[in-house]
């Protein structure tokens, strides 16, 4: 009988313990105010300035670069955004090509680069291929791809004066083909000959 009892005592013990365990838990839990989850909103968290960005090729290779006077970057969608962007491409088998504007949005892990506000696009001499400047409203890069188009207006110009104006246009690097979507107007400048004396 006497262990008996002082078996139901160990019990009656654990049972205390247990229900006295379960009532800290919960009233710690009740007392202690617990944070909600953080609301990701647009809002900058931390800026850079003289922001320089590089990309690199997988031999080390500079190819890609963005740079400008100052970066700011929203957590909520991972971007940044940089004033007065300059962007450069520089692959060793294609022509340089450097954009300006007055404001850019890197995002999609730096796989795009949205340019607004007096964007210029501008082709340099590479071999036999003239100049070439675009200039328009927007215009989004795509440096993996060696990539440029937008949907708004713009104007193509050569070095040798010829001109093209349209809606919409898509510029590829690599290949140096350009398309101009809709209402394209041509203007082709004459080449200069040279007249032979009698």
């Amino acid at each position: 009988m006497r262990e008996r009892l002082t078996s139901f005592v160990a019990v009656g013990l654990l049972l205390a313990l247990v229900a006295g365990t379960w009532w800290a838990a919960d009233y710690a839990q009740r007392a202690i105010p617990i944070d909600p989850p953080r609301r990701l909103t647009h809002e900058m968290d931390s800026y850079i300035d003289r922001f320089v960005m590089v990309q690199v090729d997988a031999q080390g290779v500079a190819n890609a670069r963005l740079e400008g006077p100052r970066a700011v970057h929203y957590p909520d969608d991972d971007s940044y955004e940089v004033r007065h962007p300059r962007a450069i491409s520089q692959r060793p088998d294609r022509s340089i090509t450097e954009a300006t504007a007055e404001r850019g949005v890197l995002d999609q892990d730096g796989d795009r680069v949205t340019l607004t506000g007096d964007v210029r696009l501008e082709r340099r001499n590479a071999d036999d291929t003239p100049d070439l400047v675009i200039e328009t409203p927007e215009m989004v890069l795509l440096p993996n791809e060696d990539v440029a188009y937008t949907h708004a207006p713009a104007v193509v110009t050569r070095e040798d004066g010829s001109r093209i104006t349209g809606v919409g246009m898509h510029y590829d690097n690599q290949t140096r083909q350009l398309r101009v979507d809709s209402q394209t107007r041509v203007t082709i400048m004459p080449r200069a000959t040279s007249q032979s004396e009698p």
